[in-house]
């Protein structure tokens, strides 16, 4: 009996363990399919790609990347199909011409491939940020932006900004720029803020009819804090 009650004891912690896991994804999975601002639904959305490869056929992935009720379904069906489909890679190996076709139809998984296969040349701020500002698509100025991000971003060492540095260019009036210290501001406060979801979400509420951009690095953000 004694050996049985010790038993029982030590499956206490690895059931309030599961409970917890299973508590985080339904909460994940309740904000997806019922939130209809679009940061705070896309960023519970990025949290669910692999669930939804578990869960659907690429042909409800498909129809849900379509008409998936609320942003983040979209989202993530979308996401789900890009990794299903081999992410990156299968673009990375197009020729630029072929890339450009897809970036002129508005393809921003192809513009991001196109900035990651000329990416020798943009190890400097000043070289993307001149790509920037010559940039004929705007899917090519975003996949400049978050390249650029990551040398505004902290610990970069080179080009490395403040926060409130980054807080006046994300509502400046580059998108590039834009998207860089979105990108940016996104890593900072990962590894530096201790701001809860709650507060998260109320950021983004307050900026996101005004401030696409900031709206978006509390995205990145927030998908974060919704991953622990």
């Amino acid at each position: 009996m004694k050996r049985n009650c010790l038993r029982a004891l030590g499956l206490v912690p690895c059931m309030v363990a599961l409970f917890s896991l299973l508590a985080m994804a339904a909460d994940v999975s309740s904000i997806v399919s019922s939130e209809w601002i679009e940061e705070i639904s896309k960023a519970a959305g990025l949290n669910l790609i692999d669930q939804y490869i578990a869960d659907y056929t690429v042909e409800e992935l498909t129809d849900l990347a379509a008409n998936g009720r609320t942003p983040g379904i979209r989202l993530a069906a979308d996401r789900a199909l890009f990794k299903l489909n081999g992410g990156l890679l299968p673009l990375i190996e197009m020729d630029d011409d072929a890339l450009l076709a897809l970036v002129a139809a508005g393809d921003q998984d192809a513009a991001d491939a196109y900035v990651f296969n000329d990416k020798s040349g943009y190890l400097q701020p000043a070289a993307v940020e001149e790509a920037i500002v010559a940039a004929e698509y705007d899917t090519v100025a975003i996949a400049l932006g978050k390249l650029l991000g990551g040398l505004y971003g902290p610990g970069s060492p080179v080009g490395q900004k403040t926060e409130a540095e980054l807080l006046d260019l994300v509502v400046g009036d580059s998108l590039g720029l834009r998207i860089a210290a979105a990108t940016a501001l996104t890593t900072y406060w990962i590894t530096s803020s201790d701001l809860t979801i709650a507060q998260v979400e109320a950021a983004i509420l307050g900026v996101t009819l005004v401030s696409p951009e900031l709206a978006l690095a509390y995205q990145g953000f927030l998908a974060y804090l919704y991953s622990l």
